[in-house]
C-alpha cells in the first residue's frame, strides 16, 4: 500500500497533529489495498490473543472506547487543547466544565484510543495527535461521529429487545414504526418520548438549545457529501441543460449544499430548497449570496403534502 501511495504522489499520514487528515484522491487499487491490509490486520489482532481473549477484549473495549469518544466529542475536548500546543488536565476541566476526575480519566483513555498523546506516561497534560487534531479541524467530522453515537447509538442497543418483542417468531420484520429499536428507547426517560428520529432531532432541547441536533445534523450531512463527493452525483443525475428554464424543488435538501453546485453549472434552472426551519437560518448565513435570486428557501416537511408546483422533483 505505502509503494502504491507513493507511486501515485499521495502524502502519507502520521499520528502528528501536522499529518494530513486524510488520503486524497485515492485510485480504487490503494482502496482495495487498504480494505486487504484491513483483513489481515484483523486476523493477525484476533490471532495474537486467541479466540477466546480477543472475545473478553473486545467487549471489554467496544463499549468503553466508544463511551469516551462520544464524551470527548459531546464536550468538545478537541478544541481545548491548541492543535500545535499542550493543554493540562486542569485547563480541559474548567474548559468542559467538568470535574477533574472525570476529565483525567476520559483522556487517559483517550490516549490508548490515539486520540491525544500525554508528553511523558507521568505527565498530567496532552496534545493532539492526528486523529484528535481532525476532530478540533472539521466540525462535520465531529457531527459524523455525535449522529452515529449519541443518537443512532442508544436505539442500536434496544436492537435485541425490539426483536424479541415484535419481529421473533414472525416471517417477516416489523413495519409498524411504533415496532423499533428507536421508540422502545425514545419513550420516556432520559431522552425524551418521540415517535421517530426526524421528530427526536427537530425538537430535543429547550429554550435556544431546542433544534440543536438538527443543527448538527446539517454539519454531518454537509460533511457527507464532501465525503462521497455527491454533488457530481447530482450534477450528472439527469440532463439538467436539456431540461431549459425549469423550476426544480430539492426535497429535504438540508441548507442547499448541492444546490448552489447545481445553479452555478445550469443558470436556466430555478431551485426551491426545502427543509425544517431549524435549517433556515443556515441557509441564509452560508449560502452563496450571489445565488439567491434563482435559489431559495422554504420550510416543509417531507412527510407532509407538497406544497411547490415544480417540473423536477429531487430526492436524495
Amino acid at each position: 500500500m505505502t509503494k502504491q501511495l507513493e507511486t501515485e504522489k499521495v502524502p502519507p499520514v502520521t499520528l502528528e497533529a501536522d499529518s494530513p487528515v486524510k488520503y486524497k484522491n485515492v485510485s480504487g487499487e490503494v482502496f482495495m489495498l487498504r480494505q486487504s491490509l484491513e483483513d489481515a490486520l484483523k486476523d493477525m489482532w484476533i490471532l495474537s490473543q486467541g479466540p477466546s481473549d480477543s472475545v473478553f477484549n473486545y467487549v471489554h473495549m467496544a463499549i468503553p472506547d466508544a463511551a469516551c469518544l462520544n464524551i470527548l466529542n459531546r464536550f468538545n475536548f478537541w478544541n481545548t487543547v491548541p492543535i500545535y500546543g499542550e493543554a493540562t488536565f486542569e485547563y480541559v476541566a474548567k474548559q468542559t466544565k467538568l470535574p477533574l476526575e472525570v476529565v483525567s480519566r476520559v483522556l487517559e483513555h483517550a490516549v490508548t484510543m490515539r486520540f491525544f498523546v500525554k508528553p511523558s506516561p507521568t505527565a498530567t497534560s496532552v496534545r493532539h495527535t492526528s486523529r484528535s487534531a481532525a476532530l478540533a479541524k472539521d466540525a462535520g467530522l465531529s457531527a459524523l461521529v455525535h449522529m452515529v453515537l449519541d443518537e443512532a447509538g442508544p436505539p442500536m442497543f434496544m436492537l435485541p429487545e425490539a426483536l424479541r418483542r415484535f419481529s421473533q417468531g414472525k416471517l417477516d420484520i416489523s413495519k409498524d414504526v411504533k415496532e423499533t429499536a428507536f421508540k422502545l428507547c425514545r419513550s420516556g426517560g432520559a431522552w425524551g418520548d418521540y415517535e421517530n428520529s426526524w421528530e427526536f432531532i427537530e425538537n430535543d432541547g429547550e429554550g435556544e438549545e431546542k433544534g440543536w441536533r438538527q443543527r448538527n445534523f446539517i454539519k454531518f450531512m454537509a460533511y457527507i457529501k464532501d465525503l462521497f463527493q455527491t454533488e457530481s452525483h447530482v450534477l450528472s443525475a439527469i440532463d439538467w441543460k436539456a431540461a431549459g428554464i425549469a423550476t426544480v424543488v430539492d426535497i429535504a435538501g438540508s441548507a442547499g449544499h448541492d444546490d448552489a453546485v447545481l445553479a452555478k453549472a445550469f443558470p436556466n434552472l430555478k431551485i426551491v430548497v426545502e427543509d425544517l426551519a431549524e435549517v433556515a437560518a443556515v441557509f441564509e448565513k452560508e449560502f452563496p449570496t450571489d445565488l439567491k435570486s434563482r435559489v431559495s428557501f422554504r420550510t416543509h416537511n417531507m412527510f407532509d403534502p407538497q406544497p411547490v408546483q415544480a417540473d423536477i422533483y429531487m430526492l436524495k
